[in-house]
Order: structure tokens, then sequence, then C-alpha cells
């Protein structure tokens, strides 16, 4: 790799791997609360997790639609933050006072964890997908990406800090080299 591209967007060797080892990690820990032997599910459960799975999923991908092509290909603040905040929110705020979870907001308490589950399983499989396209950008933007087959440039807050490092030491040792583009 001679060049790293834009942060935001585009990834290198290290951020790409790292990616697809949390992937790894959040379908392991997803999995040992499924199968737990502390407390078992029911097909209700399931069903709950699946139909939050994609209603998460048509809420990203409806933003996406609503935001068009103003992103493709270049990072932005706002991109992030209208991604980030809100999940950040959803996954956070629970913890911090369980009457922020989305099932105590439309007096449905039973959509609580099977809610958390899904937006976990989702940012799961962001990385996953992040990792396979080479996308850079928030996880939760890599799905609509996939469908749309465009790289809408939103900063992945927990990752820039790596992306960052990672682009610099590239673009020094490119320059160093003298293999710039």
């Amino acid at each position: 790799m001679t060049t790293y591209g834009e942060v935001g967007v585009n990834v290198g060797h290290v951020g790409r791997w790292v990616r697809f080892i949390l992937g790894i990690v959040v379908i392991l820990f997803v999995t040992t609360d499924l199968f737990s032997s502390t407390h078992a599910h029911t097909l209700f459960f399931y069903l709950t997790m699946v139909i939050s799975f994609l209603a998460i999923m048509t809420i990203f991908t409806s933003v996406h639609v609503l935001i068009g092509d103003k992103l493709v290909d270049k990072s932005s603040v706002w991109a992030t933050l209208i991604f980030v905040v809100p999940t950040m929110f959803l996954l956070v705020a629970p913890f911090v006072n369980s009457n922020l979870q989305v099932g105590y907001w439309i007096n449905f308490p039973e959509l609580n964890h099977p809610f958390q589950m899904a937006l976990i399983v989702y940012i799961g499989v962001s990385f996953f997908v992040q990792w396979r396209d080479k996308y850079g950008g928030c996880e939760v933007v890599s799905i609509p990406n996939l469908f749309f087959k465009k790289n809408y440039g939103s900063y992945c807050v927990p990752l820039l800090p790596l992306d960052l490092i990672e682009k610099l030491l590239i673009e020094r040792t490119d320059k160093e080299t003298g293999n710039n583009q």
C-alpha cells in the first residue's frame, strides 16, 4: 500500500484487521449472551431481536437515503454525528439509567434486551462488512454502503485514532522511500 487515502473513507491493513477482530469479539459477546446457561431465551426473544435488527438496518439505510450523495468519498463530521450520537446513546444510556431503554419509551419493556442485542449484532456485522470492503468510516454506515455500493464518509470515533496513526505512518514511510503518488 503506497497511499492511505482519506480517513473516514479508506482504511489501512492494521485498521482493516482490527475491524475483523472486533467483529469476532462482538459476535462472541452476543453468542455468550444468547447461549448463556444463566437465562434461557424464548422464541419471542429471538423474533423480537430479528425484527429489531431489521428495524435498525432500515433506519440507518433510510438516513442514508435522506442524506444522499453529499457524503460520497469524503468524510463529514455531520455524518458522524448523525450516525454515532444516536447509536452511542442507545448503547450506553441503558447502563446509566435503565429507563432510557427503547422498550420503556414505547411501553414495551420486553423489547429492551433483544433490541440491545440486535444493535450489538448490527455493529458486529458492520465490522465484518468494513473489513470486506476495506472501509474506514463509521461501522453503522457500512451496511448501507454495501447496499448502495458507495462509500459514504464518516468517522469511526472509537477507531479514528488508530486510523490517523496508521495514515501518518504510511505517509511518512512513503515520503522516506519516495513512493509518493
